[in-house]
């Protein structure tokens, strides 16, 4: 693993700062640009590569409602990618210490370039790293950790030939189960994961967090149009615990049945500082 910009991390051991020169010093994609995401932020994203999408204003929003307007001291954003979810995250909450860790060398790269022009220098940090191989030895325990994790098994679908964009979709390191892993090693006691996943792998989802010792505290699914017959997105809240019965979701919708963003949906936006 390697830190790609040094500070806080020192406390947590010189593992994680290795390869920081040799990350930060790649350039950036040719077809990159540098967007307004919230509150006055940024984001480096490519015009033809993975771009931040309603799931990470999913994601967000959901970690962003677990805190329930309490002040978060670390906080955790695992498999970042270009660091939309940790970015909106963070410029709402204002955790004291934000860390992002991504595997995929060139989304690292982009969430680097968008922390380091962040217009206010909030305490956020990059590892750049296998989310499968951290260990609270070296990172400490997080009150708040969220993740969005690619939707598809390898195999079950046509892969991208572009590598960044292929990493975001395919389960290429492992899928749900190693970011439910991963929490279950990494919340303090009375901490919170938040996930988003497709609705119709929801068994799939409840079944990693059983076995990572998370119990479901909300869900919350969403559909793209209120008409449509089943929602296609889903938020998760996990704390630790014994599994219980699952709460009954909530339901939102992104647009009304004549195409209209929902008032609901921007509510959720406005929270988040997006409008």
């Amino acid at each position: 693993m390697s830190e790609v910009q040094p500070a806080w991390l020192e406390e947590v051991g010189s593992g994680l700062l290795s390869g920081f020169s040799e990350l930060t010093g790649e350039p950036m994609p040719e077809d990159a640009t540098c967007d307004l995401l919230a509150r006055g932020w940024r984001l480096y994203q490519r015009k033809r590569g993975h771009r931040t999408s309603s799931d990470d204003q999913l994601a967000a929003w959901m970690a962003v409602r677990a805190a329930g307007g309490a002040s978060v001291e670390r906080y955790l954003d695992i498999g970042c990618g270009i660091g939309s979810v940790l970015l909106l995250t963070a410029a709402t909450l204002r955790p004291a210490r934000s860390l992002g860790v991504e595997a995929q060398r060139q989304s690292a790269r982009m969430a680097h370039q968008s922390v380091v022009e962040l217009p206010d220098a909030p305490s956020i940090r990059l590892v750049h790293g296998d989310l499968r191989e951290l260990t609270e030895e070296q990172v400490g325990s997080f009150e708040l950790i969220t993740g969005s994790p690619p939707y598809f098994p390898v195999g079950t679908g046509v892969p991208s030939p572009d590598p960044q964009r292929e990493a975001c979709r395919f389960e290429l390191r492992g899928g749900v189960e190693g970011y439910c892993d991963a929490a279950g090693r990494l919340l303090t006691p009375e901490g919170r994961l938040c996930l988003v996943f497709q609705t119709v792998w929801t068994p799939r989802v409840h079944e990693a967090a059983r076995a990572a010792g998370l119990r479901l505290v909300e869900q919350v699914d969403v559909r793209t149009r209120r008409d449509r017959m089943e929602p296609f997105l889903s938020g998760y809240t996990f704390a630790r615990g014994s599994w219980e019965a699952p709460p009954a979701p909530l339901e939102l919708a992104v647009r009304d049945s004549s195409g209209a963003v929902t008032g609901e949906w921007n509510a959720l936006r406005a929270e988040l500082g997006l409008v």
